[in-house]
Order: structure tokens, then sequence, then C-alpha cells
């Protein structure tokens, strides 16, 4: 897939709040930001379940996942897919974290991470087959890879957008230390 662009340039300043949302996990538990009050946080968008990159990237997270626990923040993944994907996504790759469902895509929308991409005939029938729009010109809108690390109080503290998603938890990991340089929830 070739990235073409990303649909809305809506940018959150780095030190400001991030947008409100609302997130369904797998257990049909609803995740908002306030619920994230008091301990820092990351949120990463991923395109779809299953998918080798997207994979790969959970599985990173997972990896260094006890360093995001002891710095006492959380990790959550979104991605437009269903409930039944992720739980599976989560089950399959032994994921201590939780996937989440953005059901009426809003929330990926007011993080401006939704991209159009240009696909070829495999992708196209494979985003077809996940409910996404592809046009006659084989292009879709899906979440890019972007990852939004925030604060106690929900403000954010680093973005990146676009990820590459090799070694991308480890960096996350070490922005989270730098940032807060043991300063955390209190």
């Amino acid at each position: 897939m070739n990235f073409l662009q990303l649909i809305d340039d809506k940018t959150t300043e780095i030190g400001a709040r991030v947008p409100d949302f609302r997130l369904v996990d797998p257990s049909d538990n609803v995740l908002r930001l306030s619920d994230l009050r008091g301990a820092p946080a990351v949120l990463y968008f991923y395109p779809a379940d299953g998918t080798e990159g997207c994979t790969q990237e959970a599985c990173e997270f997972r990896d260094v996942y006890q360093d995001f626990k002891e710095l006492d923040c959380a990790v959550y993944g979104v991605s437009p897919d269903s409930k039944e994907l992720h739980q599976s996504m989560i089950n399959d790759n032994q994921l201590p974290f939780e996937l989440c469902v953005d059901p009426d895509e809003m929330m990926m929308s007011e993080y401006g991470v939704m991209g159009e991409f240009e696909c070829d005939e495999s992708e196209s029938e494979f985003w077809r087959s996940r409910g996404r729009n592809v046009n006659e010109e084989n292009h879709v809108v899906i979440p890019v890879r972007a990852t939004f690390l925030i604060d106690k109080d929900g403000l954010l503290v680093y973005k990146w957008l676009p990820v590459d998603y090799r070694g991308h938890a480890s960096s996350v990991r070490d922005q989270l230390k730098k940032s807060f340089k043991f300063d955390i929830a209190f």
C-alpha cells in the first residue's frame, strides 16, 4: 500500500488537552479520556488486526509492556476492527493490554489519524472484506499508524505520526521515561 495523505490535518499540539473519546473494549467496557486521569497512557492507532505489521507492533508493545506497567502507564490499541477481531488478536498474541473499537470512528477523525492509501487488487479485496469502502481508483481510507503519549491530566506529551512499527514500542517506552523522569501519577 502507498500512503497518499492524511484526510484531516487536525493537530493537537504538545501540551494541549487531547480530544475526549469513547472507545469500547472486547468486553463491552467503555473507555473515556476521564478514565485515564491520574496516570499516563499510550494510545496507539493501527489499521487492522491480524496483518503482519499490526501484529508485530502489538507484540512489540506486549514485549515491553512490563516497563509501561512499572511506570503506571496504560497501553491501548485502537483500530476500526470489531470486538471479535480484537479479542482474537489479543488471544492469539497473548496481549496484556486492551485493543479498543472506535465504534463511529469519531475518535480517529478527531485525533487526525485517518489517511488515504492506494492499494493493489489483493489489498483492495482485503479492505473490502473488512467493510472498508475502496473506490474505483483502489484508494481506501483507514487509520495510519500513530501513537499518542498522554499525561495524567489528559495533556499530550508526545506524538508519533506516522509510525514505522519496527522498534516503535521501545521508542515510546524510552520517551515515557524521559518525559516523566519518574514523576508518574503523583
